[in-house]
């Protein structure tokens, strides 16, 4: 990759730089694209000097987190007393949902992280917990409800960016395909025009409807 003139130099180098230089690269080259030294390229500096800022890729994907739950979650608080702990977790979810697909494979990016540095996790899952135990779940049941539904966003976001997009989902002969499987057939007919969105809402739904029914012994 090509140096950018003197002229169109990048700011003083830090890790805030080199994150938002990260998160142009992934936006640009993918996940399996995202190198060092491609962030330092995009930085026009030689690669060992992010090392003075971040050890290793692994901790530049816990800041690249960071940095993407930040945007949406900076603002997050628990439940008000007129929500109930199901509407607050719905819209939750889905605000995770599109921090998630803010960012090219930015699935693979969120459910990369770490706790720490990734603190906004942290406080995604203790505000969760608030808003559950304060409209009468118990804290033990509220554990296995949240974090169902968070490996539920992580997993779907992750097969939402790994599938083929609308327009090659048209493409393809699916009777053709799946001529041995009728019932599988049907259920992909009966899903073919309904959105990614769609479909993610009423799997959330139904979940969360579900962890409504059980009681804390069943837990």
């Amino acid at each position: 990759m090509a140096r950018r003139p003197a002229s169109e130099q990048m700011p003083p180098l830090g890790r805030e730089a080199i994150v938002q230089a990260a998160l142009q690269v992934l936006d640009r080259d993918g996940f399996a694209n995202l190198t060092l030294r491609r962030v330092a390229d995009e930085l026009n500096v030689q690669a060992p000097a992010l090392y003075w800022h971040v050890k290793d890729k692994t901790e530049l994907i816990d800041y690249m987190a960071e940095a993407m739950l930040q945007t949406e979650f900076s603002d997050l608080e628990p439940r008000k007393d007129n929500e109930s702990w199901q509407d607050w977790l719905m819209t939750t979810m889905g605000r995770l949902r599109t921090v998630m697909h803010s960012r090219r494979d930015g699935g693979r990016i969120v459910t990369g992280a770490h706790l720490s540095p990734a603190f906004t996790l942290v406080k995604l899952f203790e505000l969760s917990f608030e808003s559950l135990t304060s409209d009468g779940v118990s804290l033990r049941r509220a554990d296995v409800i949240v974090a169902t539904v968070v490996h539920f966003v992580f997993g779907r976001v992750i097969e939402e960016q790994s599938g083929p997009t609308p327009e090659q989902r048209n493409l393809i002969n699916l009777n053709e395909l799946f001529s041995d499987y009728p019932l599988f057939l049907e259920t992909v007919k009966l899903t073919k025009d309904s959105s990614y969105s769609d479909e993610f809402t009423m799997s959330l739904r139904f979940i969360i409807a579900g962890a409504s029914t059980i009681e804390d012994g069943e837990v």
